[in-house]
C-alpha cells in the first residue's frame, strides 16, 4: 500500500500541502530522499506519493507509515517549542508608542506545570544565578516566576550576539541553560505586528498583509509610498506590508520569497480588548472565555489542530473543517493561574500560529471595559430581569412563558457581541402550524430579522435557534397551545355536524 506523505517540496524548496498542489508531473520533491512525488488529487483523498518506480533505487523513512507518522507528529511541533529546546533567544523588533523602534528578545517563564506540587518557587528562584552579554537590562530571578507569562530581554542593537547564561537547581530545568541568538545580520527578515515582529526564519513565503520588517546595512536608493523607512542604530529597517505591491522588496531583499496566498489568519474575538492578531500575551481575568477565529485562505479547506507549548503538556484539538475561507472557531478560558500557550497549526503543514493567554487581576484596561464586549450570545429582557443565552459560556437554551407576547421581541431581544459575525436563525412549527416545518435565514444582525421572527412566532413557532458562524448555537422555546385547542375545537365541531 502508498503511504500518504502530506507534503512536498516545490522546484524553490518550499512546503507546500496536498491542498494547494497542482496536477503537475515531476514538480515536487520528498522533504525526506528529495526524488519526486506524485499529488493524487481526487474527490474523497488527496496526498502524495513516491513516483512509480522510485523506491526502487532509493531508501526513504517516508516509505513506511510509521515515518510518515513521525513526519506528522513533527510538524505539530511549533518553531517556539523547538527554538526553547534549543535555547535560542526569540528576537523581535516592534514601534514603541513614541514612534521609536525597539530590539528585544523573549525567553519562556516558568510553567507551574512543569514544578512538583509542593515546591517552594520563591526559594527556587532565589538559587538561580545569571549573566549576560549584549542585553542592557539583564532579567532578575522572580522575572521567572510562573506568575509572569514572559521575560522580555532589552538588547543592544549594536552587538553582534547575544547569551543568557542561567544556572540553578534541576527542578527549574526548564528554564537553565545557554540561551543565545545572533545580532541583526544585512537581509534579516523580522514578520508580525508592527509593535512585535518576529526574527523569521523559515522556507515559508510570508503571509499576505503581515508587516514586515527588512534589515538592511546598505543605504536604500529609492523607495514607493507603501514603504516605510527607518534609521536604527548603525542598520536601516524597510518596513511594509506584505501584498502584492511590496513583494518586489521581499524578493530582492529576502531571498526569494513572496506573499503565501495559502496561509491562514487566527484572530482574537473575545475577549474584545485583545489586540486580535498580536502573538503577545493576551491578559485578561482568570476564566474569562476566549473565542479564537481561524479563518483559512479562499483556495483551501484544510483541518487545524490546537496543539499545547510544550506539545506533550494536553492532548491535540481538532478544529474541524467548514470550507474555502470560512472561518471555524475554538472556544477556550483563560487559566486560572499561570500561563497557558497553544498553537494554532495547520494540521500536516509548518504553519503555526500562537496564542498565548495569561491571568490577570489588574482591572485597569480590562475589567474597565463595557463587559458586554467580554460576552458573545442573545439576551432577552422581561419582566423578571434579563435572561442571556451564550454558545460558549453558560445556559444556551430557554423556555418562554406560555403567556409570552412575541411582539415584546422587537425592542426586548438583542444580539450582544463582536461586529460583523454572521448569524443562521432557523425556527420549526407545530404539526399544524400555517407556516414551515422549518424556516432558515442567513443575516448578518438580528435587527434586519426581528419583525419576521415575531411573526413566525404568532404562526406557531416552536423553538427559535440561532447559530453563531462556526462557534455554537442559542435556542429559545415556544409554547404554541393555540393550535392544540385549535385541531381539538375542529373536531368537536365536526362531531356535532
Amino acid at each position: 500500500m502508498t503511504n500518504s506523505i502530506p507534503l512536498g517540496l516545490d522546484p524553490k524548496g518550499k512546503e507546500k500541502t496536498i491542498e494547494e498542489a497542482e496536477r503537475k508531473s515531476d514538480y515536487y520533491r520528498c522533504p525526506e530522499c528529495g526524488e519526486f512525488l506524485t499529488a493524487r488529487i481526487g474527490p474523497e483523498r488527496q496526498y502524495f506519493a513516491h513516483k512509480q518506480g522510485v523506491l526502487e533505487e532509493v531508501t526513504c523513512s517516508l516509505s513506511s507509515q510509521a515515518g510518515v507518522e513521525k513526519m506528522i507528529e513533527d510538524l505539530r511541533t511549533s518553531d517556539i517549542e523547538e527554538g526553547e529546546r534549543e535555547r535560542s533567544i526569540r528576537t523581535y523588533l516592534g514601534e514603541r508608542h513614541d514612534g521609536g523602534i525597539e530590539l528585544f528578545g523573549v525567553v519562556p517563564s516558568l510553567d507551574w506545570g512543569q514544578l512538583e506540587d509542593d515546591i517552594n518557587v520563591d526559594t527556587l528562584l532565589d538559587e538561580l544565578e545569571i549573566e549576560s552579554t549584549g542585553i542592557t537590562h539583564p532579567p532578575v530571578p522572580s522575572n521567572f516566576h510562573p506568575s509572569e507569562p514572559e521575560v522580555t530581554l532589552d538588547l543592544d542593537p549594536t552587538v553582534d550576539s547575544y547569551q543568557l547564561e542561567i544556572t540553578g537547581p534541576d527542578a527549574l530545568e526548564s528554564i537553565t541553560g545557554t540561551w543565545t541568538t545572533p545580532g541583526l545580520q544585512h537581509k534579516d527578515l523580522f514578520v508580525g505586528d508592527e509593535t512585535r515582529a518576529e526574527r523569521y526564519d523559515s522556507d515559508s513565503d510570508v503571509r499576505e498583509d503581515k508587516w514586515v520588517y527588512i534589515v538592511s546595512k546598505k543605504p536604500i536608493d529609492s523607495k514607493p509610498s507603501s514603504v516605510d523607512i527607518y534609521e536604527f542604530a548603525d542598520v536601516t529597517l524597510i518596513g511594509f506590508r506584505a501584498s502584492e505591491e511590496t513583494e518586489i522588496f521581499l524578493d530582492k531583499f529576502a531571498e526569494g520569497l513572496s506573499t503565501d496566498s495559502h496561509s491562514f489568519d487566527a484572530d482574537i474575538v473575545l475577549p474584545a480588548h485583545a489586540n486580535p492578531t498580536v502573538e503577545a500575551p493576551i491578559y485578561a481575568p482568570p476564566q474569562e472565555p476566549v473565542l479564537v477565529g481561524v479563518t483559512p485562505s479562499k483556495k483551501v479547506d484544510p483541518t487545524f489542530e490546537v496543539v499545547s507549548i510544550p506539545k506533550d503538556a494536553n492532548d491535540t484539538v481538532t478544529i474541524e473543517r467548514t470550507g474555502p475561507g470560512i472561518p471555524r472557531y475554538y472556544s477556550t478560558e483563560v487559566p486560572a493561574d499561570g500561563s497557558r500557550r497553544v498553537s494554532i497549526h495547520q494540521r500536516n503543514s509548518g504553519r503555526h500560529r500562537l496564542i498565548h493567554l495569561h491571568p490577570t487581576d489588574d482591572s485597569d484596561g480590562i475589567d474597565t471595559l463595557d463587559p458586554e464586549s467580554r460576552r458573545i450570545g442573545i439576551e432577552i429582557q422581561d419582566e423578571e430581569g434579563q435572561t442571556f443565552l451564550s454558545p460558549i459560556d453558560g445556559v444556551a437554551t430557554t423556555h418562554m412563558p406560555a403567556d409570552f407576547n412575541p411582539h415584546l421581541l422587537q425592542t426586548d431581544l438583542r444580539y450582544i457581541g463582536p461586529e460583523g459575525l454572521e448569524l443562521d436563525v432557523a425556527a420549526t412549527f407545530a404539526d399544524d402550524a400555517p407556516l414551515g416545518p422549518t424556516i432558515t435565514r442567513t443575516v448578518p444582525s438580528l435587527d434586519e430579522i426581528i419583525s419576521e421572527v415575531v411573526h413566525w412566532i404568532d404562526s406557531g413557532c416552536t423553538e427559535l435557534k440561532i447559530r453563531f458562524n462556526g462557534i455554537g448555537s442559542v435556542s429559545m422555546n415556544f409554547a404554541q397551545p393555540a393550535y392544540s385547542e385549535a385541531d381539538v375545537s375542529e373536531v368537536a365541531s365536526g362531531v356535532e355536524q
